[in-house]
């Protein structure tokens, strides 16, 4: 995500304007650079809340990241308003500044001693060198705005970010998955394109964790979210739906080609002989059940999950390690 800085550019150092309307070419001037300068800020607002976001797998309680984010944002609003206010400041001076040659250029032709001329020669100077202090001090606080902006701008992509994915496997969390599925079935509906859904789970998770503790069972969870990442491509998203339950979504596919790709996914697990590497400790065989379902129509985010989780259940009745698929979408 590219950020957008609030860049106002400066006129040179101001010179002495005598000829007629010179303050009000300056008040042009400087009212032009005030609202280039409330576009960038629009730009910067825009910025910081689209865009790709870096991967982060820090760990992290879910109330605490949306504790950050609001406190990150309430600051960013906070840093824009310092910045608006900077330019509405530095506007006045603009306004004092055109002022004051306003009424140099007024006075200048009842100027007729050398000492009154000197003397608003010297006034005008005066003014000159106020305008170039004000410019480079708006010019500092707007570059210490730009950094503390960017500084948030990436504390919030990064808080963004955790509450989007899960801590253990760095998979797509619950959250993720809600917007993913609906969006990709709002795609698939306007398109008029096939889409699956596979719901897995790990079989007889529990004892594992009894027999060789939550540790080893994380290592496992995190094994099989790789084997489901390294089976998919494209626009395909993997999520943690919760526990042990795992979720494939897979848009422009068909039924039969979900069907084929959970079952490699199935093989392949079924195929590990698994250890506990510090103790070599056989864990032996570790198996997943699945159900697939298609996308009907009219299905909504909810429809399907019910769905292929319908078919999961049933696969688990049946025996365990196995996929099932959803037979009324393959008939229709």
């Amino acid at each position: 995500m590219r950020f957008h800085a609030v860049i106002l550019q400066f006129m040179p150092e101001h010179e002495v304007v005598t000829t007629a309307g010179g303050g009000q070419a300056l008040k042009l001037i400087f009212a032009a650079a005030f609202v280039f300068g409330l576009l960038g800020l629009g730009v910067a607002v825009a910025s910081t809340m689209g865009g790709r976001l870096p991967k982060f797998g820090k760990k992290g309680n879910i109330k605490k990241r949306e504790k950050t984010v609001q406190t990150t944002e309430a600051l960013l609003d906070s840093e824009l308003s310092v910045i608006l206010r900077f330019m509405r400041t530095y506007v006045e001076a603009n306004d004092k500044y055109s002022n004051a040659l306003d009424l140099a250029h007024r006075n200048l032709h009842a100027l007729a001693k050398p000492e009154q001329v000197r003397a608003m020669v010297k006034f005008l100077v005066a003014e000159n060198e106020k305008m170039r202090r004000d410019s480079e001090d708006l010019r500092g606080n707007l570059d210490r705005s730009r950094e503390q902006i960017e500084k948030l701008r990436w504390n919030l992509a990064e808080a963004q970010e955790l509450g989007l994915r899960d801590p253990l496997t760095a998979l797509s969390n619950r959250r993720a998955f809600d917007i993913n599925i609906a969006k990709e079935i709002t795609e698939a509906q306007d398109n008029r394109t096939q889409m699956c859904l596979v719901m897995g789970d790990l079989d007889r998770f529990k004892n594992i964790n009894d027999a060789f503790g939550h540790q080893i069972g994380d290592e496992i969870l995190k094994m099989f979210a790789k084997l489901l990442s390294s089976n998919v491509k494209g626009r395909d998203t993997v999520a943690r739906f919760g526990g042990e339950e795992f979720a494939i979504i897979l848009p422009e596919t068909k039924l039969k080609d979900a069907q084929t790709l959970t079952e490699n996914i199935r093989r392949q697990l079924e195929a590990k002989e698994l250890a506990v590497n510090t103790s070599g400790q056989a864990i032996g065989q570790v198996t997943a059940s699945f159900g697939v379902a298609e996308m009907a129509s009219g299905d909504d985010a909810a429809a399907l999950v019910q769905r292929a989780d319908a078919r999961l259940y049933e696969a688990k009745c049946a025996g365990r390690n196995r996929v099932v698929i959803d037979q009324p979408a393959a008939a229709a």
